[in-house]
């Protein structure tokens, strides 16, 4: 049926368990798992506003500034790498293969799209937290963006409350 399922992952706690139920799934289908994890890119001033917003910039900090970036970046790198071991622990725990995959610079959406194509994914199995209100109306979610893209099949699991 499946054979290599896409489990894209943001290392949040409370979709630990949609990992969980992903691999499981992955077992006892007998497939692998890719597990994915997008870094959204940021510009510099959404850089410097995120994570030094009480600092004040001027002209001359041209070098402070790479720094700050610089740091930002490493910082979205351990992230990454920390969520992406959570999955490959998980299924050499209860052994699935598991191929990890991190992308810099994409949209999730794009990057999750990207992935199962370039893999050969044949189900994208996405987690969501649910986006309620006139926001969720709005700006879409990421699983409706994925859901509305895509040739493959999505499996949704809601792992709990807003985001």
């Amino acid at each position: 049926m499946y054979r290599n399922i896409l489990l894209p992952t943001d290392g949040l706690a409370k979709c630990v368990s949609g990992t969980c139920h992903g691999i499981l799934l992955a077992k006892a289908l007998g497939a692998k798992v890719t597990a994915v994890y997008v870094t959204k890119h940021l510009t510099a001033q959404e850089i410097l506003k995120t994570y030094h917003e009480d600092t004040p910039w001027s002209v001359s900090d041209g070098k402070k500034v790479q720094e700050a970036i610089a740091q930002a970046e490493g910082s979205h790198r351990e992230e990454a790498e920390k969520a992406l071991a959570v999955a490959e622990r998980m299924c050499v725990e209860i052994g699935v293969p598991c191929e990890k995959v991190q992308l810099e610079d994409e949209s999730p959406a794009d990057g999750i799209l990207k992935t199962a194509r370039q893999k050969g994914c044949d189900l994208i199995f996405i987690s969501t937290h649910g986006n309620p209100g006139i926001m969720g109306i709005m700006l879409g979610s990421l699983a409706s963006k994925v859901m509305s893209q895509t040739k493959e099949a999505v499996l949704l699991h809601h792992c709990g409350g807003p985001s």
